[in-house]
């Protein structure tokens, strides 16, 4: 079983955690060429990203986006948590670049249809999420997948749901979605398969439900390991 060593339950817990072990299988499954991350915080998402990469030889190019300063969502913080996430990314320094740039600013970086996968985290508005959406779509190769963070939170100020309902409507056959750990979000862009017929399950529902249990195991087992070491 993978266990990310970066996620810390006391002092760099994340919000991602229960999507870890659909991350890990998404990079050795689609064995992507470039992965863009926008917003990584702490790296909870994105430092599983790259264990998979290196776990699996993938040959993959990763970019964590990020102004490390927080926002009104994330909190504000200090230089503590980019100084963390450079220190750990030198274990992936030979395929993982950090971008300390806005979001807009960071797309003129990538060509047209470059990412293969882009993992969307930033500021959760509707219209952050929206922007990034549009912004970052023309970088997409035509087969790429998004990803969505919290795409189930209702809080005030939150629009990803909003968002996410309106873009999955209309890629009906192409999306899936895990309810568990503030949600999220999968869109494949590739037109030609269905995300079933990609991914090679049966029910979206039940491959939700199992990454869900596994993620849950994880847990258990990541917290009797800090329990006895």
């Amino acid at each position: 079983m993978y266990k990310p060593h970066h996620v810390n339950f006391t002092t760099r817990r994340s919000a991602w955690f229960g999507h870890i072990p659909f991350a890990f299988s998404l990079v050795a499954r689609e064995k992507p060429d470039i992965l863009v991350e926008l917003g990584t915080h702490w790296g909870g998402s994105y430092f599983s990203f790259c264990d998979s990469v290196k776990a699996n030889s993938t040959d993959t190019l990763c970019f964590a986006v990020d102004t490390w300063q927080g926002e009104a969502h994330a909190g504000i913080y200090d230089e503590q948590v980019f100084n963390y996430v450079t220190e750990k990314n030198r274990e992936f320094s030979k395929f993982s670049t950090l971008l300390r740039k806005r979001f807009d600013d960071a797309a003129s970086s990538f060509d047209a249809k470059s990412v293969d996968i882009l993992h969307i985290d930033g500021f959760h508005s509707y219209e952050a999420v929206r922007n990034d959406y549009e912004t970052w779509l023309p970088k997409m190769k035509d087969n790429g997948i998004i990803l969505f963070h919290d795409v189930m939170v209702t809080k005030p100020g939150f629009g990803v749901k909003k968002f996410w309902s309106e873009i999955s409507e209309s890629f009906p056959d192409n999306n899936l979605v895990f309810r568990h750990s503030n949600g999220l979000g999968v869109l494949s862009l590739d037109t030609t398969q269905s995300i079933k017929e990609r991914f090679s399950i049966r029910s979206r529902r039940l491959y939700s439900a199992e990454m869900n249990i596994r993620a849950k195991l994880l847990e258990v087992n990541m917290r009797l390991r800090h329990n006895f070491d």
